[in-house]
């Protein structure tokens, strides 16, 4: 990415008064012998009471004639202290649905406009968390929703994202045959993987190792 990297310059504890994005929480449950005990986790306070889910992951992918290829963001992540090479992805504004929501935010986010591929059949499944933080850690759900980009569409030649203050995010395209080998590469040059990439890429390798 071009310009100065980003880094972090201090951590320090927030209470959850101060806190707009995640809560931590004390949950106290019974567990299968019918003693109470206590866990810790974190929880979203801006899922909306419309929406089954936190946010959206966007599986955007257009069709060339070397073969379908993925779309794939570079961004810095706090947290993490590194570029993360991550899934398009947002959360779900109040009064709109999941489809909307990830249309808007792959064309705030990358500049591309496409179309949502719908489920081949019953319901979209929903996965814990969309914040890559474990269950074990955190309620945030999410959906993934496929979207299909026309590269031949006027307004996906040239992009223009929409982002906003303090967002910097480079986009780039990535066959989906060489996602494995990009993922190890990118990590090799200092680059974090998004846990939920990592185990998409890790799944199409299985498919080639099992022949599956």
């Amino acid at each position: 990415m071009s310009g100065q990297v980003a880094k972090v310059i201090s951590t320090e504890f927030l209470e959850n008064k101060d806190a707009r994005w995640i809560n931590l929480v004390k949950i106290t449950y019974e567990d299968q012998h019918g003693r109470l005990r206590t866990w810790e986790g974190t929880r979203r306070p801006t899922r909306p009471k419309t929406s089954a889910v936190d946010a959206v992951q966007m599986l955007a992918i257009r069709e060339l004639s070397t073969g379908p290829e993925l779309l794939l963001e570079k961004q810095f992540r706090p947290p993490a202290g590194k570029l993360v090479v991550e899934f398009p992805a947002g959360l779900v504004d109040e009064g709109e649905t999941v489809e909307e929501a990830a249309l808007r935010e792959l064309r705030e986010e990358t500049g591309y406009v496409g179309e949502v591929v719908h489920e081949r059949a019953g319901q979209r499944p929903m996965f814990f968390s969309s914040n890559t933080l474990a269950p074990a850690s955190s309620s945030s759900t999410t959906f993934m929703i496929q979207i299909k980009i026309d590269a031949e569409k006027e307004e996906n030649k040239n992009p223009k994202p929409q982002l906003e203050d303090g967002e910097f995010i480079e986009c780039f395209w990535v066959p989906f045959k060489n996602l494995y080998e990009e993922c190890r590469r990118l990590e090799t040059q200092g680059f974090a993987i998004d846990g939920k990439l990592g185990a998409f890429a890790e799944g199409l390798e299985a498919t080639k190792i099992w022949k599956i």
